[in-house]
């Protein structure tokens, strides 16, 4: 084995400890936190970015991370969010139906966000969340103005 390849194992054993939230051997445990931080809070804005759906789960980022904790990163961003969708199929059936729509595997789908029910729409490249208005209770009281 050449010393560019030695470096090179060496290199992603490093990331890899980082992105589980593992202290390599070597490194100060502090600065390994604050680094293995930054890198799921880039990985997770990766996958935000490729599916902005993701930002209408409630906590989402937190769940990402620690999804992202225990499946080293292994290709995209789009590689990311259909393993994090994966992982949601168990736990949360609204955010993979979420992921779906965005994913182009289904084009209608009903999901609660907020307490409330969204029905997704995808046309083409866009995803429309239509979302019912709460009826107002009628006033049997009405004043002369």
């Amino acid at each position: 084995m050449t010393a560019r390849e030695t470096l090179a194992r060496r290199q992603r054993e490093v990331l890899d400890d980082l992105l589980a939230g593992r202290v390599p051997a070597g490194f100060d445990p502090v600065g390994s936190a604050a680094t293995t931080r930054v890198l799921h809070r880039r990985r997770s804005a990766a996958a935000l970015h490729v599916a902005p759906e993701l930002a209408q789960l409630p906590g989402w980022r937190d769940r990402f991370h620690a999804w992202a904790a225990a499946h080293p990163a292994e290709g995209c961003a789009h590689d990311d969010v259909r393993g994090f969708a994966a992982s949601l199929a168990r736990t949360d059936p609204d955010g993979l139906r979420l992921l779906e729509v965005h994913d182009g595997a289904r084009r209608v789908a009903w999901i609660r966000i907020d307490g409330r029910r969204v029905l997704l729409v995808r046309l083409r490249d866009s995803v429309l969340r239509l979302t019912q208005r709460r009826r107002r209770e009628p006033t049997t009281d009405r004043s002369p103005t």
